[in-house]
């Protein structure tokens, strides 16, 4: 089996296919296997040549662009469209994303924007499964009676009523650490006019949260692996809107039913939420398993988290469900931390340090716990969290209506055996 990327080009100007040909041809992971000029020969194409990239131009005579992709990628579910157009406003893009495209390049573009996208959609393109062998009559049983056993990701909100002191940071570092830990873990950007996930974890991805919200009757693993960015860590990440007001598209409701589906697929799912306090943003902090509610060793901090404490008894949340930590903790302050603790009437979880290596991260693009700064005070305190995270979840575990159920898993796994 050949270890190339597979890609068919498709344009209907003869000129700009052998262009894009001439980009791609000294690359040794590349092989271009066809050419296609209209939307209905790219469709053929695609289904009799099981291409792994399609480079696929917007504008083409008899089917365009958008609607060439949309029956490629339902009909070759292993192809990953790559649209190229010199229109970039936003409503081609949505248009592009929705039809199934991976990928949207802005024309002219050079050879190693090219390369990028064709190597990026190809590495992170979703996994294609073979159905299951027929179950036996032992597991059909275990699997009738794990209808009751629901087992559920854990939704953890980094909020903090004030801004700029440090939310996307821990939200970016323990969403890394626990995926590098080997869980399953989804990163959102939940600030969604002004996210900066993607930027802190040096991630370009042109698909959001819109894209998901925007096909919710569709969403499974596979729509989730089409629209989440990859980090190098092996984190899912899902971004904010590409433009600010296009935040008002997403409503509480929609996080919510987002939110259920989502806990079905991830073992974790980090929310770094804005500092507002609007529907969207308190839906996220409700559906929320636990609120790490970040703090500074100021008067002004301290009255914002105040309050806060305040509406999360009007909101009828559980003591336990909101966590303190304390960022850029220092002794030198004024304000000690058992001022805090004493002052709020509430115990701190984390002490995470003053420490510089934070906005030399932030500036590289790089997560603190994953990174040449792992072994600075605040990288271990953030791996120590994130310890912390997991021994309290790890309690929780799966939640089990039959005692049967579990002695019918035992003896599943024996009968495998």
């Amino acid at each position: 089996m050949s270890d190339k990327i597979n890609v068919l080009i498709v344009d209907d100007i003869p000129e700009t296919r052998e262009n894009v040909r001439k980009l791609l041809q000294f690359e040794p992971d590349v092989k271009v296997i066809g050419h296609a000029g209209s939307g209905e020969e790219a469709i053929r194409m695609a289904k009799e040549l099981r291409p792994h990239v399609v480079l696929m131009d917007i504008n083409m005579p008899d089917a365009d662009g958008i609607m060439a992709s949309q029956t490629i990628t339902t009909t070759v579910p292993e192809a990953q469209v790559i649209i190229m157009s010199v229109q970039s406003e936003a409503d081609y893009i949505r248009r592009a994303m929705l039809a199934g495209a991976r990928d949207f390049l802005m024309k002219p573009f050079s050879g190693d924007e090219l390369i990028e996208a064709v190597r990026n959609v190809h590495e992170t393109r979703p996994t294609y499964r073979m159905p299951p062998p027929t179950a036996s009559p032992i597991s059909e049983l275990t699997a009738a009676h794990r209808k009751k056993a629901v087992r559920e990701g854990n939704v953890i909100a980094v909020f903090s009523p004030k801004g700029g002191i440090g939310c996307t940071t821990v939200a970016i570092n323990v969403a890394v650490a626990l995926s590098e830990n080997g869980h399953k873990t989804l990163l959102i950007d939940g600030s969604l006019q002004f996210g900066d996930v993607g930027v802190m974890l040096n991630i370009k991805a042109l698909s959001s949260v819109i894209d998901v919200i925007e096909r919710m009757s569709e969403l499974d693993h596979d729509l989730i692996g089409s629209v989440v960015a990859r980090h190098e860590s092996g984190l899912s990440v899902l971004l904010a809107p590409p433009r600010p007001e296009m935040a008002e598209l997403v409503k509480h409701d929609e996080i919510r039913a987002l939110m259920k589906s989502l806990r079905e697929m991830f073992d974790f799912i980090i929310i770094d939420t804005s500092s507002s306090l609007n529907d969207v943003n308190l839906a996220m902090l409700d559906v929320a398993d636990r609120i790490i509610l970040i703090a500074r060793q100021d008067l002004t901090s301290l009255k914002n988290v105040s309050r806060f404490f305040d509406l999360s008894e009007d909101l009828e949340y559980e003591r336990d469900k909101v966590m303190l930590v304390v960022n850029h903790g220092s002794n030198k302050l004024s304000i000690t931390v058992k001022d805090i603790v004493d002052t709020l009437k509430w115990p701190v979880t984390a002490v995470l340090p003053e420490d510089e290596a934070a906005y030399s991260a932030a500036d590289q693009g790089r997560p603190l716990v994953s990174s040449t700064l792992k072994r600075r005070p605040i990288s271990k305190a953030l791996d120590q969290l994130t310890i912390q995270l997991q021994n309290e979840f790890a309690r929780k575990g799966m939640v089990v209506e039959e005692e049967e159920v579990s002695r019918l898993g035992r003896l599943a796994r024996l009968f495998r055996r």
